[in-house]
């Protein structure tokens, strides 16, 4: 009867034993999975499948912007629809350098936009610069483009519906 007393202590005593260390490697495996090397192939993963997911849905808006500049009207200058046509720029920059210096540091245009460029008192550097532009017939350095779809080609990822009226 002794001999059956000592051998459940000594049972119980193994069982709890056993219980213990597994609860401890059940932690040290839980630990190790939480380092940072560990979750690194996880963060891989999820940065590839957010790439992979934000190219395709740049791909998707790329197509859709394109169908809608098609379908738009009018011309572009700066991201500001403009009235203006590339000949009314032409008769502007010949008016601007016919201008005298003077008359330059006061020098002020819209562009058939809402927005106005301006020189001022110290520099001409503004309007010499789109004038220069337009004399050599490089409009699209100025910002100027004569279709909303041709705005678009240059810049695939902007929504047309974003130009300013």
């Amino acid at each position: 009867m002794n001999k059956l007393k000592e051998n459940k202590i000594l049972l119980t005593v193994i069982g709890f034993g056993i219980v213990i260390v597994g609860i401890l490697l059940m932690m040290l495996h839980q630990q190790k999975q939480n380092t940072p090397a560990a979750q690194e192939s996880s963060y891989s993963a999820s940065v590839k499948a957010s790439s992979s997911s934000q190219s395709v849905q740049d791909t998707n808006n790329e197509a859709a912007y394109a169908k809608k500049a098609a379908k738009m009207k009018g011309h572009v200058f700066n991201d500001y629809y403009t009235t203006w046509t590339k000949q009314d720029f032409r008769e502007w920059a010949e008016k601007y350098n016919r201008l005298s210096e003077a008359e330059r540091h006061q020098a002020s245009c819209n562009f058939g936009t809402s927005q106005t460029t301006s020189n001022d008192n110290m520099n001409t550097t503004p309007l010499d610069l789109i004038a220069g532009s337009i004399v050599k017939n490089d409009f699209k350095t100025i910002g100027y483009f004569e279709t909303v779809k041709e705005y678009n080609q240059s810049f695939k990822g902007v929504d047309p519906d974003t130009i300013k009226k």
